[in-house]
């Protein structure tokens, strides 16, 4: 007999190009959404990213302007020479309209020590002599910038050391870049870099007692005092450097600024009063006198008892951004952020 063997039919039928359509489509429908979706939040990580990045650095600028800030003043403890009720000068601002402020905080490196001899003399001489017994050294005015004054602190001048010899009987010879030869104790930015001594002492109304002066007497016990200062500022690249009475290259606080500006509280008359009080506001106009509008204290740095510091900073343009982005504060493509710090110099704050 013929044996039959029984056969197998296999179905091989798969997708129909219809089907291959649809799902093509589908996933891009799906894959499109979620690109859209991840560059839209890689968009907002990145601009969030940029935003941290610049709070932080204009954190950590005014958290080293507050660090110097608080020790503006420091050391003017007068033991030898005088009881002064108010340390003599420890901050100076230069307030440039529509451009960057600078600001410079000061302190005392040495005791008060008497000066020498039995004559006044002119500090337009650029020399001078400490009297012996004050328990210090040349070496102690190697550099930065020294501070005379009158016995009872209301008349000074600063000066910018060149050096300090030892002397006989263990004075001590002192070097420094004259102030203005009319005799008034003014002087040049180059040879003041705080710019204390630029401007002479305007009488106000009511009128500050007299700080500036040119003329101080050994027998009078008027003293001298070593003095170091920290400077900020903010260059033509926009960056915020730390510059200090030491000398070499400034240190970068912070890049990308687009403002920097003080303002400053004092501690002196209102207008009709007799009496002296902390003014409520903070001025912008350091050379605006009391009676102006808005008031300010006329180049008076003796009178600042307190600092506003504000400064505003941008990201890279276009680096967090894009390329169409415009702020609203001055049309960049650039990201802003403001922050201000209040500041009270531990060493200023008497008599409020």
């Amino acid at each position: 007999m013929k044996s039959i063997r029984p056969t197998r039919r296999c179905s091989t039928r798969g997708f129909t190009l219809i089907e291959l359509m649809v799902a093509m489509t589908i996933f891009l429908i799906i894959g499109g959404a979620a690109m859209t979706l991840f560059r839209q939040h890689a968009n907002l990580f990145t601009t969030q990213q940029g935003e941290v990045g610049l709070n932080m650095n204009l954190r950590n600028a005014l958290q080293q302007i507050q660090t110097d800030g608080v020790q503006a003043g420091n050391g003017f403890f007068i033991g030898g020479a005088t009881n002064i009720a108010n340390t003599p000068i420890g901050v100076t601002i230069t307030n440039n309209a529509g451009s960057f402020d600078v600001l410079t905080l000061i302190q005392a490196t040495t005791p008060a020590a008497p000066l020498a001899g039995t004559v006044c003399f002119p500090t337009s001489s650029g020399s001078a002599t400490i009297a012996a017994g004050s328990g210090l050294t040349a070496a102690q005015f190697a550099g930065g910038m020294v501070m005379f004054s009158n016995y009872t602190g209301t008349q000074l001048t600063l000066a910018t050391l060149k050096g300090a010899t030892a002397g006989a009987g263990g004075t001590i010879n002192l070097s420094y870049y004259p102030t203005s030869s009319t005799g008034n104790g003014t002087n040049t930015i180059a040879n003041d870099p705080t710019g204390f001594t630029l401007t002479p002492t305007i009488v106000t109304n009511p009128p500050q007692p007299q700080v500036i002066s040119g003329t101080f007497c050994p027998q009078n016990n008027d003293f001298v005092v070593g003095l170091s200062w920290v400077q900020y500022s903010v260059d033509a690249s926009n960056r915020l450097n730390r510059a200090t009475s030491a000398g070499g290259a400034p240190d970068v606080v912070a890049d990308n600024i687009l403002g920097f500006k003080v303002g400053a509280a004092t501690y002196q008359s209102a207008a009709g009063l007799g009496t002296l009080t902390s003014t409520s506001f903070y001025s912008f106009n350091a050379s605006n006198q009391q009676t102006a509008t808005p008031p300010g204290y006329n180049n008076q740095f003796t009178l600042i008892r307190s600092i506003r510091v504000s400064l505003i900073g941008r990201t890279p343009p276009g680096q967090f951004t894009g390329q169409n982005f415009r702020n609203s504060f001055d049309g960049g493509q650039y990201r802003i952020q403001a922050l201000s710090l209040v500041i009270n110099p531990r060493n200023l704050s008497m008599n409020d």
